[in-house]
């Protein structure tokens, strides 16, 4: 017999505490909706206030917040987790998705921009990871979810030290998921393909090219942003309760093509 009590209880997220970096649009506002929609608190980092409170005021729900908060700064991170912990009693759901991307090749790629995406796609991340894994150990319990990318498995070449940035970010979550195991806290990673976002709308918007870009993905289409935030908050929640140090590909079939 269908149980929807059960199907509920399985995807609910009601009550919890979740942070989301890159918060602001794109792939961070839709994981941010839908972690409200899921029953989480949220609050989301980002630069732009603006954008911030657009972001805000889309999300179902009372409870919910905003920071400006540069996770390239990490005086700024620090301050962020400290207040944090101040002003909430928990964190259970922690996700890492603020990037920076510069289309270059590897041999071509600018010295300024091998920092801003080091920067932030890795160094942030690893200070953010660093806070709330040990906020989680702390509570004997919680859950991080790290956005890498396809790039991160399969790199591009004209997105060369993104791709390094998130292939290191795979090696984060292994590493973290290992030590932070025997503390109750589970760290899986979520890789993305092509998806319809703000970023990507300049090059989606040029003639021919989402056509043919989508002959390259199995499903025949560009993910959405919703798609990407509803898996994030499977992911986090108890419906994936036995899986830690794992990848979820959801890229329309994107790789199959490319093997």
């Amino acid at each position: 017999m269908f149980d929807i009590d059960y199907v509920r209880a399985l995807c609910s997220l009601e009550g919890q505490h979740a942070v989301v970096t890159g918060g602001s649009q794109g792939i961070g506002r839709a994981i941010a909706c839908s972690l409200a929609s899921f029953g989480a608190r949220v609050t989301i980092l980002g630069r732009n206030p603006s954008t911030l409170d657009e972001t805000l005021a889309l999300l179902d729900g009372e409870g919910h917040e905003r920071v400006v908060c540069d996770v390239s700064d990490l005086a700024a991170v620090d301050a962020f987790f400290s207040d944090y912990q101040r002003r909430h009693p928990a964190l259970d759901i922690f996700v890492n998705n603020a990037a920076y991307s510069v289309h270059a090749t590897l041999e071509e790629a600018d010295r300024a921009d091998i920092d801003g995406m080091v920067d932030t796609n890795l160094k942030g991340a690893i200070a953010c990871l660093q806070h709330a894994g040990k906020i989680m150990k702390r509570q004997q319990r919680g859950s991080i979810v790290v956005l890498s990318s396809v790039n991160g498995l399969n790199s591009h070449p004209t997105q060369a030290i993104y791709s390094v940035t998130k292939f290191a970010l795979e090696g984060v979550v292994k590493a973290l998921a290992s030590s932070l195991g025997p503390y109750n806290v589970r760290v899986n990673s979520c890789a993305p393909g092509a998806i319809d976002t703000p970023i990507n709308a300049e090059a989606f918007s040029r003639e021919g090219f989402k056509e043919e870009f989508c002959k390259k993905v199995s499903l025949k289409r560009i993910g959405s942003a919703k798609e990407i935030g509803d898996a994030v908050c499977m992911l986090a929640g108890g419906a994936f309760a036995y899986m830690t140090g794992a990848t979820v590909v959801i890229d329309g079939g994107l790789m199959l093509k490319q093997v």
